[in-house]
């Protein structure tokens, strides 16, 4: 496993499925220590894009990780460098919650291997920062929503990727527990990480991100610091006025605006 933080790259990426391009030719860069949200209407390819950085698809320009070209990384190299949560996970078999955390720690192990003592510490650890303890041997397929959400990250964590991939990984959750999740993204990323999210709550993302990148129709229209975002670049993202609130203790909010310019 290694320690050394990794950076994303690309150039004219583009990306699809059975022929139909849906990122088309973006070029942007991702740094290691910082939360990089993707934002964007639905249909966007924030996804796709994800998906890409992930190594699951195939693609056409310069993607680089740590400027190793990702094509070229095995996928158990990409199980090491990598945690992913995808979006809309579906869990059939019923594994316990326990046995789900485990499976963050399947890259580092020989096949059929019996899991050493230290990783049974590491699920425990994990499954306490996000508050799942209680659930531990729990069949997956009896929890509710977030509370998957949950499990699957704390499988990531127990992976400790330097780079974790979240594709809506707080939908399901309440309130507390998205801020529990968005904080544990800004710790992953001051002690180093890569972290990319996708998030539909503007708000929440970009409370959390560092940095944004914004896509509409597959193109990258917009990125740079998620504190100086404007209404004009919400507003070519997603066809409508955005008006900010700032709280008296100087959080700013958007929200989209009846008013039409």
């Amino acid at each position: 496993m290694t320690e050394t933080p990794l950076s994303f790259c690309f150039r004219t990426l583009s990306a699809g499925y059975g022929g139909h391009e849906v990122v088309k030719g973006v070029s942007a860069s991702i740094d290691s220590g910082q939360v990089t949200a993707l934002i964007g209407p639905n249909g966007s390819g924030k996804s796709t894009l994800l998906k890409t950085l992930g190594g699951f698809l195939p693609y056409r320009g310069r993607l680089a990780l740590g400027g190793r070209e990702i094509r070229r990384c095995s996928r158990r190299e990409l199980g090491r460098l990598l945690g992913v949560v995808a979006q809309q996970t579906v869990m059939k078999a019923a594994f316990s919650v326990y046995d789900v955390i485990g499976f963050g720690r399947l890259p580092y192990q020989p096949l059929l291997a019996r899991r050493p003592p230290a990783d049974d510490r590491i699920i425990q650890a994990a499954a306490e920062r996000l508050e799942i303890e209680p659930l531990l041997f729990c069949p997956v397929t009896e929890l509710s929503g977030g509370e998957r959400q949950r499990v699957l990250l704390a499988m990531v964590l127990a992976q400790n990727p330097p780079v974790f991939l979240l594709d809506e990984p707080t939908s399901a959750m309440d309130p507390r527990q998205a801020q529990h999740a968005f904080q544990l993204m800004r710790e992953l990323a001051a002690g180093g990480k890569t972290v990319v999210v996708i998030a539909h709550d503007i708000n929440a993302a970009l409370s959390c991100a560092d940095r944004y990148l914004a896509l509409r129709g597959g193109e990258l229209i917009a990125g740079g610091r998620a504190d100086r975002i404007d209404e004009s670049v919400l507003e070519a993202l997603y066809d409508t006025p955005f008006v900010p609130y700032i709280s008296a203790e100087g959080d700013k909010a958007w929200h989209p605006s009846s008013k039409k310019r």
